[in-house]
């Protein structure tokens, strides 16, 4: 029986043959084993021309799939990215917000204001740092946090605000097996954002340091360890160690500078407290 290879053009056969290996090896990068043959070009612009070509590399190969691997996670993430822009149910107001409209009203608020602006003039990836905005209800913790991602995605960093209590329920909701992503899916964008804003916490339900909720949190807070993150919350020092546990409020202090703000509350600026207007105090 003939070689198979007796059954192909001359030419083609000189290509094919072992007389013209030059060397052979292991390729450094794939680790396939390669051969080098100098060969005669038959045909094509270069036709009459001698080339050392490599065989059996599949460097190129591997290097595609893992940008078509990359390219497919890139728009899987960029695509959940969206459903939390979708969902992060931020109202108009804070949809709006920026520090050119944030007006401050009392000392604190100003100082607030030239901290959180600051948090942004500083950003660097390699010094990561956080910030706690503490403080009654009404004097713009969500809408400074929401005008410094506003910034931050300018410059081309990857954040997320969401409210703690609306998290909770979303990863809740991932649950339910016609979910459109998995726990682990909106837990790894967390993790890797470059900048989180955890909104409200303390606002959740439950007290139990052994709830779900609060096992949960830790976990949230646990990846953010070397990550840029902003707290808000309506609550105290000592009230929002009890309510999400000792363990949650010692991972929140690390790296973290408080931000203590005070006024009146600005949603409710346009009620009359004038004698006679029929507002009580």
């Amino acid at each position: 029986m003939k070689k198979a290879c007796t059954h192909l053009p001359p030419t083609i056969q000189v290509m094919t043959s072992d007389s013209n290996i030059i060397n052979r090896m292991v390729c450094t990068g794939c680790h396939e084993k390669i051969t080098v043959r100098r060969v005669f070009i038959p045909f094509g612009p270069e036709k009459g021309t001698e080339k050392e070509l490599t065989y059996g590399c599949r460097c190129e190969d591997i290097e595609l799939a893992k940008n078509v691997l990359k390219r497919r996670k890139e728009l899987e993430r960029k695509r959940i990215y969206q459903i939390f822009d979708r969902e992060s149910l931020l109202n108009q107001d804070l949809l709006e917000s920026s520090f050119d409209s944030y007006v401050p009203r009392t000392e604190s608020q100003k100082h607030a204001y030239e901290q959180v602006r600051e948090f942004c003039d500083t950003y660097s990836k390699v010094r990561p740092r956080n910030l706690l905005l503490t403080g009654s209800y009404g004097l713009g913790k969500s809408h400074l946090s929401s005008a410094a991602l506003k910034v931050l995605i300018e410059s081309g960093y990857t954040s997320i605000f969401i409210s703690v209590p609306k998290l909770l329920t979303k990863l809740k909701a991932t649950y339910n097996k016609h979910s459109e992503f998995s726990e682990d899916n909106y837990l790894e964008l967390l993790e890797k954002a470059d900048c989180v804003v955890l909104d409200d916490v303390g606002a959740e339900h439950g007290r139990d340091p052994s709830s779900w909720a609060t096992s949960k949190l830790f976990e949230i807070i646990d990846s953010r360890i070397g990550k840029h993150t902003i707290y808000t919350t309506n609550l105290g020092g000592r009230a929002l160690q009890e309510k999400v546990g000792a363990r949650n409020f010692s991972r929140m202090m690390q790296q973290t500078k408080v931000i203590a703000i005070s006024g009146p509350d600005h949603r409710l600026s346009h009620f009359s407290q004038e004698k006679g207007s029929g507002v009580h105090e």
